[in-house]
């Protein structure tokens, strides 16, 4: 079968080459400008960092990234042990902390390149690479290659290779390539090693570090050196200095093969008249499809790299396990061709499918093993497991396709998808929701994607101007043509000082306007009755009410409401007092003009004026000793009314002060209450006893708060259940014996 070997350098940015057989690409090497391959490349480095649970120094080769070397790949001639360890502990095996520094120089060699975001993997045992032979500088360990299998030629081999001369201390590996030739043609690979590796040594010691000691061969003399073979008929180059080059080479290392290199002079790129553009773009795709219908889909991951095996649309066989059989014969073969073509390094696990046949097992792993053997790369293969699986693992040698021609993609960062336009849409949402609970946004502007905007305005409307509402606050959304489906601005601006001390007094004066005016509502249930003074009389102090000490008792300074009355009653029938007619008919005259005012129109909380009345002088019956005779021809005093205070006008001077809001109880059963019409107070009216209060007629005056009749009577037994905490109140034998007019002198 016809190979040839196709070189593709018309363009300065790429370099390309390829094997192909019978029309079949078979290798394939591609080299980007600026991202040239290092592994080879000999560099003098200084150790930046020893990492001692690492085993490992960190060495500064003048690359992006520091490289990586291990204590297992640090030569015995870079050992520099310290002064202060002894003698007898420098012939054990050293620990890396031991024998390097940081700021020490060393020569090393790049084993692989970087690579998503690894430093080069680098050692300090050099090796040279030949056309036929591996010089290894330093090294004692001499061999010929695995992949010579026939025990002829590697006695053969053997035999010249113990006719060359090769100095002490450094060792070799014969290649492949070196099967069948002559030992001048040997010894004249080992001279070219030779005095390269004098070259390296010379320009370490003019150098300092870090810097360039050697650079492996470009990617045409390094591909020529290592894929061509006595199997190639024809190589072929597009460009005329390349083709100097070449032949060049093969005058000094295969002057025989000289000829065979040739320059491609016709107007049709030369990949596209060997039908190679094709093949080579299926390398970047994930599905590769069989021959038989079937396909595998190669997926490389940080850890390993997955190959699944489908049948597909395989059809023809007898039965499922023939066709199985079949697809994964086909599959072996691909997988093997693949691995090369793509540079696919690591652990590799390939899942053929199912088969039940041991023999057909068998047969797939001998298949995929004879394919592998035209790699370059070590390769070791185990058998397919129980579950199918099939592991490998392989050398990486060079660069993968993908990371020297492809970027990553800026819309899923190389994850393959991106959100859909409601994630997009909702994932806005929640952080504009996040924002703004904070409190101290007033604004929120989001740049999205035309798509995503056009998804918020139209469907998601509503939750906008929920979030405006409940936060008070703007929300805009902008779509910018520009932006990936990944992308997405969020700008919050805040408020000023003075716009959230504003709030903050705002919500502070809306709290404290709440409280207020539930302490209205409790002092208007509380609302004390103020007394006002009778002309000619002496003015007197207030007394402080005190809850829960007396019973509340009707005199001339209370208006008498239909408790009073019952309390009055209820004390005169325990202490068998005498009661004229007349104070019994003032008492139900009261009672008729509580039961005809509006009780409706007062609000239920107001039943706490009933317990809490203001605090009066003791109660006078008539026909008592203590009552005071009336003189003849003076007329009756009328009661002076009291008015309440009302809270909005603490500024009358004529006023007492009011008193202090107490704190609130637990709430009661609600009452209902009603008003009083009670008569407008002349200054000059004299002073009457309370049987002569129902007799005057009533005048238009303010509105006392009392409870009405029928819950007054309602609530006369729970006044009788609380009496056990507070006994005092029905002491009124001893409130007797306190005379009226004394009553001011103990007030004050």
């Amino acid at each position: 079968m016809a190979k040839k070997m196709l070189i593709n350098v018309m363009h300065p940015e790429e370099a390309r080459v390829a094997i192909v057989e019978e029309g079949h690409l078979i290798e394939l090497d591609i080299e980007t400008a600026g991202k040239e391959q290092t592994r080879g490349n000999v560099y003098k480095g200084v150790v930046v960092r020893v990492e001692p649970g690492l085993q490992a120094a960190f060495i500064d080769i003048g690359m992006k990234k520091l490289g990586f070397l291990q204590m297992g790949e640090i030569h015995p001639d870079n050992w520099q042990w310290r002064d202060d360890l002894p003698e007898e502990q420098k012939n054990r095996r050293p620990r890396i902390q031991e024998i390097l520094r940081r700021g020490q120089e060393l020569n090393v060699q790049v084993e692989k390149g970087e690579r998503e975001g690894k430093g080069a993997a680098l050692t300090t045992y050099i090796s040279l690479p030949g056309r036929y032979m591996v010089l290894m500088p330093g090294s004692d360990s001499c061999g010929i290659s695995r992949k010579v299998e026939n025990e002829s030629e590697r006695k053969a081999l053997k035999e010249v290779v113990a006719e060359l001369e090769i100095p002490e201390g450094v060792g070799y590996i014969i290649r492949t390539e070196a099967v069948g030739k002559r030992k001048t043609e040997l010894s004249k690979d080992l001279h070219y090693l030779l005095k390269l590796y004098a070259s390296i040594k010379e320009r370490s010691a003019e150098l300092k570090a870090p810097a360039l000691i050697y650079q492996e061969s470009d990617l045409v003399i390094r591909t020529i050196r290592d894929y061509f073979s006595s199997e190639i008929d024809e190589v072929l180059v597009d460009s005329k200095d390349v083709y100097k080059q070449a032949r060049a080479f093969f005058k000094d290392v295969m002057p025989k093969y000289e000829n065979i290199v040739k320059l491609h002079q016709e107007k049709r790129p030369i990949f596209a008249k060997y039908q190679l553009e094709e093949q080579i773009d299926l390398i970047y795709e994930k599905k590769v499809p069989l021959k038989s219908g079937g396909s595998i889909v190669i997926d490389p991951t940080e850890a390993l790299v997955s190959i699944d095996v489908n049948s597909g649309k395989s059809t023809g066989e007898k039965g499922v396990e023939d066709t199985a059989f079949k697809t994964n014969m086909e599959a072996a073969e691909e997988v093997a061709r693949q691995l090369r073509l793509r540079d696919l390094g690591g652990l590799i696990v390939i899942d053929f499918i199912d088969m039940r046949d041991r023999k057909h097992k068998a047969e797939v792993e001998k298949a995929l093993k004879t394919a592998l053997k035209a790699d370059k790369a070590r390769v070791s293969v185990d058998k397919i497991s129980q579950f199918g699986l099939l592991e490998m693992s392989r050398q990486r040698i060079k660069q993968t396709i993908n990371e020297g021609s492809y970027l990553e993609c800026p819309h899923c960062g190389g994850h393959g998808k991106v959100k859909s336009v409601e994630a997009m849409a909702l994932s806005f949402l929640r952080k504009v929701h996040t924002a703004a609970a904070r409190g101290t946004l007033a604004e929120v502007r989001g740049g999205l994607p035309l798509e995503v905007a056009y998804y918020l305005l139209n469907r998601k409307k509503r939750e906008l101007a929920q979030i405006e509402t409940d936060y008070d606050i703007e929300v805009t959304v902008k779509g910018k043509p520009s932006f990936m489906m990944n992308e997405m601005e969020l700008e919050l601006i805040k408020k000023d000082k003075h716009a959230q001390q504003a709030d903050h007094a705002r919500v502070s004066e809306s709290g404290l306007q709440g409280a207020i005016d539930i302490d209205k509502t409790e002092d208007s249930d509380e609302a004390q009755l103020q007394t006002l003074p009778v002309e000619g009389e002496e003015t007197k102090a207030k007394r402080k009410r005190r809850r829960g000490k007396k019973k509340p008792q009707p005199n001339a300074e209370t208006p008498v409401t239909e408790e009073t009355v019952e309390t009055v009653e209820t004390a005169e029938q325990v202490h068998a007092a005498p009661v004229s007619d007349e104070s019994l008919e003032a008492a139900s005259s009261e009672e008729q003009e509580e039961s005809d005012s509006p009780a409706e129109a007062v609000k239920k909380k107001r039943r706490r004026r009933r317990k809490r009345p203001a605090k009066s002088a003791p109660v006078v019956e008539a026909g008592s000793e203590e009552a005071l005779p009336v003189e003849e021809g003076e007329p009756p005093a009328k009661t002076p009314p009291e008015e309440v205070a009302p809270p909005e006008t603490p500024e009358a001077t004529e006023e007492p002060p009011k008193k202090k809001p107490r704190k609130p109880r637990a709430p009661r059963k609600p009452k209902a209450a009603a008003t009083e019409v009670t008569d407008a107070v002349p200054e000059s009216a004299p002073k009457e006893t309370t049987s002569a209060k129902a007799e005057k007629p009533a005048e238009p005056s303010k509105e006392i708060v009392v409870p009405s009749a029928e819950q007054s009577t309602v609530d006369t037994p729970a006044t009788a259940e609380e009496a056990p905490e507070k006994p005092k109140r029905k002491r009124t034998p001893r409130k007797k014996k306190e005379p009226v007019a004394d009553e001011p002198e103990q007030k004050e």
